[in-house]
């Protein structure tokens, strides 16, 4: 119940914080281009620090080994995700198709999902959750770019010339070969990765501001809300369960904990992001976005129980 009450508490938090956000932009604060200033700023400094930082930690053998079977998870989940988007989004034309896909399968793991783990399992559970986020990104700019752009969008150079992967791979190879940071660099990293969770919310509330609560009741928005909330996460669950994931490893329970934080967090703001570079329909997941947002303060504390008993 503990697990249940923190992961509600931090869920209260940042829909709190969101909403300042959207104040903000109401009030004309925060206007597009400083949302979009700040988004790059979080993408390409906030997000690889918070990865480094997460794998500034002695290197311990025993750890190194459930931080791989915490990427096989997230493997795993993105898997089943995009399999299930792929036949059960099949409305609306391509573009539309395409961005709901995008709004299933990735969720907002990197800017929701650290804190969350951070308050309800510490250091150690942000440890085993940068292996999610690594293979969010790798997924992100190779099926989802191919979900945006078509084949003209599979690019090695875009797979691994892009912040989350960069931090992902820099901050392992520290953990690995145990190379000491200079402490201004390493005091400098904590501090970006500290701005995570209140700019990254702010900032997602900003792109929210203008959406009317009415067009969240649209069918086409409300569907794949519910396969981003319940589907993906529900199905992640029986699959925990069969694998039996908790005799893994003595850490195998938190593992299934940590990838189903990950899991059950709201669609991903990289969607609508990389939406609105390409000149698509922004406007259509931001109030994915938006509903899921919504929906996680009931959501995820439930999940995260229901998670809790499962691999008990």
């Amino acid at each position: 119940m503990e697990t249940v009450l923190l992961t509600l508490h931090q869920v209260v938090l940042m829909l709190a914080l969101l909403a300042i956000g959207a104040i903000c932009a109401r009030l004309g604060w925060f206007s597009e281009t400083v949302a979009q200033g700040l988004s790059k700023f979080l993408l390409w400094f906030v997000t690889p620090a918070l990865l480094i930082d997460a794998y500034s930690r002695p290197f311990e053998a025993q750890m190194a080994v459930y931080l791989l079977l915490a990427g096989v998870l997230g493997a795993l989940f993105h898997l089943m995700s995009a399999l299930l988007a792929q036949g059960l989004v099949r409305k609306g034309d391509r573009d539309q198709r395409a961005v709901a896909r995008m709004s299933v399968v990735y969720s907002n793991c990197g800017f929701m999902a650290f804190p969350l783990i951070s308050s309800v399992l510490g250091d150690t559970g942000l440890f085993y959750g940068s292996a999610f986020v690594g293979v969010f990104n790798l997924s992100l700019w190779t099926h989802g770019q191919y979900l945006l752009r078509g084949r003209e969008g599979l690019s090695p150079r875009r797979a691994l010339c892009n912040a989350g992967v960069l931090g992902t791979l820099t901050g392992l190879l520290l953990y690995l070969s145990q190379l000491p940071l200079p402490s201004i660099v390493a005091d400098t990293i904590s501090s970006l990765a500290s701005l995570n969770t209140p700019l990254a919310m702010l900032v997602i509330g900003s792109f929210l501001a203008h959406c009317r609560l009415h067009t969240l009741l649209r069918q086409d928005v409300i569907y794949p809300a519910l396969l981003r909330m319940l589907v993906c996460p529900l199905c992640l669950l029986g699959l925990l369960y069969l694998i039996r994931v908790p005799h893994w490893c003595a850490a195998g329970a938190q593992l299934g904990l940590v990838t189903m934080l990950c899991a059950s967090c709201p669609s991903a703001a990289s969607s609508v992001l990389m939406t609105a570079s390409l000149g698509m329909d922004s406007g259509y997941g931001s109030r994915i976005i938006l509903l899921t947002s919504l929906l996680s303060v009931a959501v995820i504390p439930a999940l995260s129980l229901a998670t809790t008993l499962v691999l008990a």
